[in-house]
């Protein structure tokens, strides 16, 4: 680079800082979103990594629905050498109850005296476990204690068993993590959980198996001798494997919460495009200058992209510090969904890359206005005040690799092709309708004939010579659908799992009902006031053997949530009819006499796509060892929106006869008696467990709300940057709207009609960014809602509205504000300074 290029740009920016206030402050806030988002991605990473074997509760765990057998253990610890541990824990879900009508779903966790065998149970009191737990004590959540209205020392019933409240969990370092439970946790000892009776044939239960390995061991070469040896049921995984489930939600979390504050930074990209533009018109006499002294555009270019580049690194570095500073205040938000305590840190690697983010959408976005220099001729120098326009093709050629560039910033910012490309898609198609309807307003606003004087004049500032409404359009309507979009999802996730529950929904599934107790069950609840007889379904538990006559062999490198058709459980029944809210799509039902000759089964379609079975294959399960095999005849879709009891596999009637099986029960009640029928179904059925339906709902709209608050606040940034591109626009304009106030109070124009003028210009602006990111996110949310989620689109004309509002609202706070001034300059002042 030649020392004219260093020096010319460095004189440009010495001089430029006073032009370039909102091109620092557009990406200042778009990489202060980014790397908050990165800062606090990084610091959940390394809280995960530093607990990871307190997380899992060992270096090596075995996991399964049937405890491993007893000799694997003991040869696997043999090889390992005498300092190693193992120790067994058994979690399930039950119902706990106080006195007769109090009764609440808990989380069951029972384990042996060397537990834990990693980090710390903290309880207050703060006493050795084996003085807390056994002979009927129990250590409980706080929550149980609001919710069922006991104190320490107090007694309550699981199952057939009493227990007494021994003391309250403060922090439990093995708790499965995630952003929901069913409810809190109960700690109890092994032995206390034989008398509870809740552990049957067929009953819900998590075995998990513990290993704490001597100093130095290898856990991966011991997790392979413990899988070698153990049936493909049983999931083995190291420390480095914990909390699997934390882990891919919080990536996509983070993931979609970075491309959210990508969406600011590529809407602060238009006020760098805005500002850049304006400051090489204002330089083009200076280029021409140059020009015919003999410089070439070369390095011209080189110069002013230099001095971009400085100024955007200067704008990246202040918002790399302010993201560093807003990191606390969106951890709070997150951090109610993690039961662990998250230790903020400085993220080098968020600052870097949220640095290069910002310096490579400067230069992008740039580039397009910079390569103007091209067609400055040295003659303008003469002609410019008589031939303002420039003359030669616009860079058409370089729009490719801009483009290219900023789609491989969104594919590295969310580090998925997929995800990458559908974003970087999504933006470019947004950006190109917004522009699009950028032109048709403005040539909208040029042929309607307005017939009150303010309206026509605030009209046609927006296609007046030297007008940025279409910059201020795109930037503000992008900005409006990401927030509408975001309010339209939640709108609709909210109305599809709390207000639109169907007038059939049950008030509660109950599960683990012993073959025995079906028909009392189904006699009690209809004598408590239940709307309808308990639907009752038998089920069986089991894995999947084989496909095909083949074992199932996910790949080596295959993703866990890749692989879940085959490794899940698989909870099987039978019927006769198929059910009433599933709807055959290939093949059909079975008659009895066919039923009768061969096991068949009828299988999900999703599943079986998973699969990669069709009509005519065989699935064959491991019921506790025994192998059953079956032809599927039909497959359905499953409305699994109707809160009953859904099935991926359903068999024929009798081919499950002998296997060990519980029943689930759904029923429906009142609000007012689901109190009632749940204490009633628990004293007289101690093992039964109740989910209340509304209570789930509940929870999951809670979990909702706050990561929609946290994408809200991410997504405000976009509406920081569009303000702040239009506050650009005004400022780079202030000269051309003070000289058309001037003339219009020479004309005889009140200060008020000014103002009305200008107020007209900033509510159309608005008020066309409301509507046309309304409808994009509309468009938006319909796609996602449909293809995402499967939830049935509702329309939302108030959102729609309350957008629409909003961004004119905006529009004129910050036009009003920026144009305020100009109302009180005098016209003889102002034409005396020319």
């Amino acid at each position: 680079m030649s020392r004219f290029v260093l020096r010319l740009a460095w004189r440009e920016s010495r001089g430029a800082w006073r032009h370039f206030g909102y091109f620092f402050a557009c990406i200042t806030l778009g990489v202060s979103a980014l790397v908050a988002v990165g800062s606090f991605a990084d610091s959940l990473e390394r809280t995960v990594a530093r607990s990871a074997k307190s997380l899992m509760g060992g270096d090596v765990e075995i996991r399964g629905t049937q405890p491993p057998p007893e000799d694997v253990a003991g040869l696997a610890l043999g090889s390992a050498g005498d300092r190693a541990a193992v120790t067994r824990v058994r979690e399930l879900v039950a119902m706990a109850q106080a006195g007769a009508s109090l009764t609440q779903l808990v989380e069951l966790k029972a384990v042996e005296p060397r537990y834990p065998l990693y980090g710390a149970l903290v309880t207050d009191p703060d006493r050795p476990l084996d003085t807390m737990i056994g002979e009927g004590r129990a250590l409980v959540h706080d929550s149980l204690l609001a919710r069922l209205g006991l104190r320490v020392g107090d007694r309550f019933r699981v199952g057939r068993a009493e227990l007494t409240v021994s003391g309250v969990i403060v922090r439990e370092p093995d708790r499965a993590i995630g952003v929901f439970s069913l409810g809190p946790r109960v700690l109890i000892a092994a032995a206390d959980l034989d008398r509870t009776g809740l552990v049957r044939p067929g009953s819900r239960v998590r075995y998990r198996t513990l290993f704490r390995l001597p100093g130095g061991a290898d856990a991966t070469a011991f997790r392979d001798r413990l899988a070698a040896s153990l049936p493909p049921a049983q999931r083995v995984t190291t420390y480095a494997q914990a909390q699997p489930g934390l882990r891919r939600f919080w990536d996509q979390l983070t993931m979609y919460l970075g491309l959210t504050g990508l969406v600011a930074l590529m809407v602060g990209g238009i006020g760098v495009a805005v500002s850049v533009s304006a400051f090489i018109k204002e330089k083009l006499p200076t280029i021409a200058i140059m020009k015919s002294l003999g410089a070439g555009w070369r390095p011209l270019l080189s110069a002013y992209l230099l001095q971009t580049a400085l100024l955007g690194l200067g704008g990246s570095l202040a918002g790399a510090l302010l993201g560093s500073l807003i990191q606390p205040l969106l951890a709070p938000i997150l951090a109610r969904l993690l039961p662990i305590e998250l230790q903020l840190s400085f993220s080098p690697r968020a600052v870097l890359a949220g640095v290069a983010m910002g310096v490579g959408v400067t230069l992008l976005y740039a580039l397009w206005p910079l390569l103007q220099i091209r067609r400055v001729p040295p003659a303008l120098i003469l002609r410019h005040e008589v031939e303002p326009r420039l003359l030669g093709r616009r860079p058409w050629a370089a729009a490719v690799p801009i483009a290219g560039g900023l789609a491989a910033l969104a594919l590295w910012q969310a580090g998925s092709w997929k995800v990458g490309a559908l974003f970087a898609g999504g933006l470019g198609g947004a950006l190109l309708l917004l522009a699009l309807g950028a032109r048709g307003v403005i040539a909208l606003a040029r042929r309607v004939r307005w017939r009150a004087p303010a309206w026509k004049q605030g009209a046609a500032n927006l296609h007046r010579p030297g007008s940025h409404a279409g910059p201020v359009l795109v930037s503000l309507g992008l900005a409006v659908m990401l927030v509408v979009s975001i309010a339209l999802l939640e709108r609709n996730l909210r109305a599809e799992l709390v207000d639109s529950r169907p007038d059939q929904a049950p008030a509660f599934f109950f599960i683990d009902i012993q073959p025995d107790q079906a028909a009392p069950f189904a006699a009690l609840v209809a004598g408590q006031g239940a709307e309808a007889p308990a639907a009752l379904t038998p089920v069986v538990r089991s894995r999947l053997a084989a496909v095909n006559g083949a074992a199932p062999t996910p790949g080596v490198k295959a993703r866990r949530e890749d692989t879940w058709a085959l490794t899940r459980e698989y909870v099987l029944t039978w019927a006769a009819e198929p059910p009433g809210h599933n709807r055959l799509v290939a093949g059909r039902w079975w008659t009895a006499a066919e039923a009768a000759r061969e096991p068949l089964i009828s299988v999900e379609e999703e599943i079986a796509r998973e699969l990669g079975v069709a009509l005519g294959d065989t699935l064959t399960f491991d019921i506790q060892g025994v192998p059953v095999t079956a032809r599927i005849t039909s497959l359905r879709h499953v409305d699994w929106r109707s809160l009953t009891s859904n099935f991926f596999v359903i068999f024929s009637p009798g081919a499950l006869e002998g296997a060990p099986t519980t029943f689930i029960a759904t029923v429906r009640a009142r609000p007012e008696r689901e109190g009632h029928l749940q204490s009633a179904v628990v004293a007289a059925f101690p093992n039964v467990t109740a989910i209340p339906v509304r209570e789930v709902l509940e929870r999951v709209t809670g979990v909702l709300d706050q990561i929609a608050l946290a994408v809200r606040l991410m997504a405000a940034f976009s509406i920081g940057a569009g303000l702040i591109v239009m506050a650009g626009a005004l400022a780079i304009t202030r000269k051309q709207r003070l000289y058309q106030s001037v003339i219009l109070k020479m004309l005889g124009a009140t200060r008020g009609f000014v103002a009305r003028v200008f107020a007209v210009e900033y509510a159309l602006l608005g008020a066309a960014a409301g509507v046309a990111g309304g409808a994009l996110a509309a468009a938006l949310a319909w796609v996602v809602l449909r293809w995402a989620f499967d939830v049935p689109w509702q329309w939302a004309p108030g959102t729609l509205l309350a957008g629409v509002l909003a961004a004119t609202g905006l529009a004129l706070l910050v036009g009003i504000l920026g144009t305020r001034r100009l109302l009180g300059r005098r016209p003889l002042g102002v034409l005396r300074s020319e």
